[in-house]
């Protein structure tokens, strides 16, 4: 009873305090929130008053648990920035940092583990600043103007588990930038930088590496022994490259790779064999590729593969039994060319749950080519080109539902548009389109038949700030305003015929497209005439404890659990019973 008494009392203590250093800087017109833990406070400040706010929560030794400074016009963090708060989370995003001191994060030696500087115009990492952080677990560099690395970058962090590189500047790693966390680094992330080819020296060694991200960079080939020495590695992801090959020695001696993400390349052949250096794969992503064929041997000895992601390629022929050797549950092959199906196709597949074959250039379903496949409940053969159905071609189980819309079949007297088990079902809401063309007569096959992809967002959408001066941070400091000068300014902006405050608007993007995850924050304070851009854009949303932040695989040991994932679904419709 007292142990509850003591918490609520101290609870009670640390709420006030919060709320009375926060109603304090109310007229200092910052926009600030600030929520109340047991274990400290997480303030959010936004806005070119931030390090003031520091500065009075050092003098009011405040217990901080999460410390966020956004668009604080820093260019600039001092030594001893931060003394003597101790610091679990500390966001110095979207700030014109170029520099930051030794000795800045003195203090958070044993208390910080969650340090983001992003958005910001680093050329470096700060190797010195870093040093000594005993418990840091994830450091996000993303977005900086970082280029490549060669010399050792990480000292004295035992406890470092993930390292965000993502969208810099970087074409090489040496093979010593990360000799001091090769033990513990867990999750390593490179993407939209500029490398050619995996850094295997950087990486060489990593015992615990899981997972390795290098999406939107320019690798034209995976070759042999790129991955050598890391044998907890359990995810790769390569979405997006220019990768034509893959050396059936890539990965040799990698055992334990789960997930793969090759999607969005440029492969068009696999050599037999080349998988089953991925033989405890569970997801491969092979979508939005050139492949024009699946042979028999293709995936052969991917003894665990679950999901299989074939999409948008140019696949015309599946060898009978291509799939034999794998227990697939997940087979998606949407927007290809294929015209057939036979029981040869899916033969061997006894567990497979889910088929898409939506958007190829299907005639013909041979009778009982599904009829095999016990565990089959979805069969999505939407959007081909299947005129009629022999007696058997769809049996399967009485759980199967196969979707038929925009077929031609659906335009004929006898047609529908879903097979729930036995029973054929009309969808009245369905649009049809396929019956207002010549569908009958169209002997001619596209190929292929994918989708074009959308555009890639830029990496990084940085906001232009005004800067001014703080204690502990150096920044620039806004131009002082006089009489003469605004009467200049002003006789220009006559002679120049421009409307600056349209000018302004229009040339700043929107604040939720800078921030695309930001969430509703009550405001503490009304911004002033002078911040209205900054006003515009709210605060992040409160996020938890960096463990929260981490993929699931970081965060415990357990194989992940495939949910069932449906292709596509029907909005709730009238049905007529055909």
């Amino acid at each position: 009873m007292r142990l509850i008494t003591s918490i609520l009392l101290l609870t009670t203590f640390c709420f006030v305090q919060c709320f009375l250093f926060v109603h304090h800087f109310y007229v200092n017109q910052t926009t600030c929130s600030c929520d109340e833990y047991i274990d400290g406070a997480i303030v959010k400040c936004h806005g070119k008053e931030g390090p003031l706010i520091v500065e009075q929560l050092k003098n009011q030794s405040a217990q901080v648990r999460e410390l966020w400074l956004e668009h604080a016009k820093i260019i600039q963090v001092g030594p001893n920035a931060f003394k003597p708060l101790k610091l679990k989370k500390l966001v110095l995003d979207n700030n014109p940092i170029q520099d930051i001191d030794a000795h800045a994060f003195k203090g958070l030696e044993s208390s910080l583990q969650d340090l983001s500087i992003s958005m910001t115009k680093l050329h470096d990492i700060p190797t010195d600043a870093v040093a000594g952080l005993r418990a840091l677990n994830v450091l996000n560099l993303k977005c900086n103007n970082i280029g490549n690395l060669t010399d050792v970058a990480f000292h004295n962090t035992p406890s470092l588990i993930e390292i965000n590189l993502a969208c810099n500047q970087i074409c090489n790693i040496g093979p010593e930038v990360f000799k001091n966390v090769k033990n513990s680094l867990q999750n390593l992330v490179l993407d939209n930088n500029c490398f050619t080819k995996v850094p295997t020296d950087a990486i060489n060694g990593m015992t615990n590496l899981i997972a390795l991200h290098m999406k939107y960079n320019k690798l034209k080939k995976l070759g042999s022994n790129q991955i050598v020495n890391v044998k907890s590695l359990s995810m790769l992801t390569f979405t997006h490259n220019e990768i034509e090959t893959i050396e059936p020695d890539f990965a040799k001696k990698a055992q334990n790779i789960r997930y793969i993400y090759l999607n969005e390349n440029k492969i068009k052949n696999i050599v037999p064999g080349t998988f089953k250096q991925f033989n405890s794969s569970e997801v491969i992503d092979l979508s939005y590729n050139d492949l024009t064929e699946v042979t028999s041997n293709m995936f052969s000895g991917l003894e665990s593969l679950q999901h299989l992601n074939l999409e948008s390629n140019a696949i015309k022929e599946i060898a009978a039994g291509a799939f034999s050797t794998t227990p697939l549950l997940l087979l998606w092959l949407p927007n290809n060319c294929i015209t057939s199906v036979s029981p040869a196709m899916f033969q061997g597949t006894p567990f497979l749950k889910q088929i898409s074959l939506a958007n190829n250039n299907i005639r013909i379903i041979t009778p009982l080519s599904f009829a095999h496949l016990a565990n089959l409940h979805t069969l999505d053969l939407s959007s081909n080109k299947i005129s009629s159905i022999e007696t058997g071609a769809l049996t399967g189980t009485d759980f199967m539902t196969v979707r038929l819309q925009e077929n031609p079949f659906v335009c004929t007297q006898d047609g529908f548009h879903v097979l729930n088990g036995q029973e054929a079902i009309n969808l009245t809401s369905e649009a049809n389109v396929i019956c207002q063309t010549d569908n009958m007569h169209d002997n001619t096959d596209q190929c292929p038949r994918r989708k074009e992809l959308p555009s890639p967002q830029p990496c990084c959408l940085r906001t232009i700030v005004k800067t001014t001066t703080m204690p502990q941070f150096t920044t620039t400091p806004e131009p002082e305003t006089t009489a003469a000068a605004s009467e200049i300014n002003a006789a220009r902006e006559r002679a120049r015929k421009l409307n600056m405050e349209r000018f302004w608007r229009l040339s700043h993007p929107p604040a939720d497209i800078m921030r695309p995850n930001a969430d509703s924050t009550v405001k503490l304070t009304a911004p002033s005439n002078s911040d209205v851009v900054e006003a515009e854009e709210k605060p992040r949303h409160r996020t938890q404890s960096y463990r929260s932040q981490l993929l699931p695989y970081l965060r415990n040991n357990e194989k992940p659990k495939i949910p069932a994932v449906d292709f596509s679904e029907d909005e709730k419709t009238e049905t007529v019973q055909a």
